[in-house]
């Protein structure tokens, strides 16, 4: 099992640093990390495993033959469309479950530390059942793309849980809404892209494009929220980028107003 487990714990030493790397101005406790690592990892996935085998089984999908399967088939399309909503239902639930009452949950970037934490936990224990089922390779290779996606996508609710706990005032449901549909459709069409290209070097490419862009625009999100958070010691102009101190109220390059 050490040729499973270490490439994991070296995914998980890597993007622990990225998601604090981030978050500079006043960073998570390591241990409420690995606690929500741990916990939220192991809550979400284990209902969002079981109604993924429900869903096959009502609707006569099997999992492991669908390499095999046509893209014009049915149960294709709805199995791996009810699988992106529901795996990342699980995540945003296990999310605002175990952070909403959290003394260290007070500033936005926080929000998606914490989802993008929770996912990473999911990531992981999914792993451990791909090597186990699959082989250990698919480990190696699920860190190119299934794991920064996991990350990527919780970004986006992650926003929703932000604004619900400092805008909407706890509205978690109502707020998260839009951002689980955009995640689930993102979710979805990376898991169908397999299907949608016949050269094998596109069914890695694209899904891979996928996960790293959205690992891109949600270390941008950290970052903007973590700079323009209660603990940062300038404020960053959004129009030119340029640093300002906290008691101004416009641009001193650019004349933005804040």
């Amino acid at each position: 099992m050490t040729h499973i487990f270490i490439p994991l714990i070296i995914s998980i030493i890597f993007w622990i640093w990225i998601i604090r790397k981030y978050d500079k101005f006043e960073r998570e406790p390591l241990r409420s990390i690995i606690f929500v690592l741990i916990v939220g990892g192991l809550v979400s996935v284990i209902p969002a495993g079981l109604f993924n085998l429900l869903f096959a089984s009502i609707f006569d999908y099997s999992v492991e033959a669908a390499s095999g399967v046509s893209l014009s088939a049915g149960s294709t399309w709805l199995f791996f469309g009810f699988a992106g909503f529901n795996e990342e239902v699980w995540k945003a639930a296990a999310t605002v479950l175990l952070i909403r009452r959290m003394k260290q949950f007070n500033e936005p970037a926080d929000a998606l530390v914490y989802s993008m934490t929770v996912a990473l936990g999911f990531a992981a224990f999914e792993n451990i059942e791909y090597a186990i089922n699959y082989g250990t390779a698919t480990v190696y290779f699920r860190q190119f793309n299934a794991v920064p996606l996991h990350l990527g996508l919780a970004a986006i609710w992650g926003i929703g849980i932000a604004k619900a706990r400092f805008d909407q005032v706890g509205q978690y449901t109502k707020t998260l809404i839009p951002y689980l549909l955009l995640a689930g459709i993102i979710h979805f069409a990376y898991n169908i892209a397999v299907f949608l290209f016949a050269d094998p070097m596109l069914q890695v490419l694209v899904p891979s494009f996928i996960a790293m862009y959205l690992i891109r625009l949600a270390v941008k999100r950290i970052k903007r929220y973590a700079e323009e958070g209660p603990f940062s010691k300038v404020i960053i102009c959004q129009n030119c980028k340029t640093p300002n101190q906290l008691d101004v109220t416009i641009c001193n390059k650019c004349n933005h107003p804040f």
